[in-house]
């Protein structure tokens, strides 16, 4: 009975170090907004893929999360939220999510529609959010951000 016990609560802490290793690693990650791709427009919305890169520059630990929420902020005004399930990168791999959002052009703004769709480099994209880890105690929000990175 003692040797259950002992090899439980070993278990149990093995889990845990190797959930904190993940959860350190994800924190980590370089998080890189990919792309923003206008995929339809009509008169009343947009709708556009958002292409989310993370990073992970571990040799030997995965980066994991159990979710990501966020929003989409154009030219630093939110527009949209945008939502991740769980995700795990690869040691020295980066993993590229999309995500489509649906924005009414009452959200976008009028005078911005046009350099939008036209895919301008005057316009400013970035996501910020909070990633979401699942530890043995719970969930455990670490914030981030996605923004273009400059080559």
């Amino acid at each position: 009975m003692k040797n259950l016990f002992l090899f439980i609560i070993s278990l149990t802490f093995f889990c845990a170090c190797n959930t904190v290793q993940e959860m350190q690693q994800t924190v980590n990650c370089k998080y890189d907004l990919a792309g923003v791709e206008v995929t339809e427009y009509s008169l009343n919305n947009l709708s556009a893929d958002v292409a989310l890169a993370i990073t992970n520059k571990s040799k030997t630990t995965n980066a994991k999360m159990k979710r990501f929420a966020g929003k989409v902020y154009l030219n630093d005004s939110p527009i949209t939220d945008l939502n991740l399930g769980e995700f795990l990168v690869e040691p020295q791999s980066t993993k590229v999510e999309k995500v489509s959002i649906n924005v009414p052009f009452s959200q976008i703004g009028k005078n911005i529609v046009g350099l939008v769709i036209a895919n301008s480099n005057t316009i400013k994209y970035k996501v910020v959010g909070t990633i979401y880890f699942e530890t043995p105690i719970g969930e455990i929000p670490i914030p981030v951000t996605f923004a273009k990175s400059e080559k």
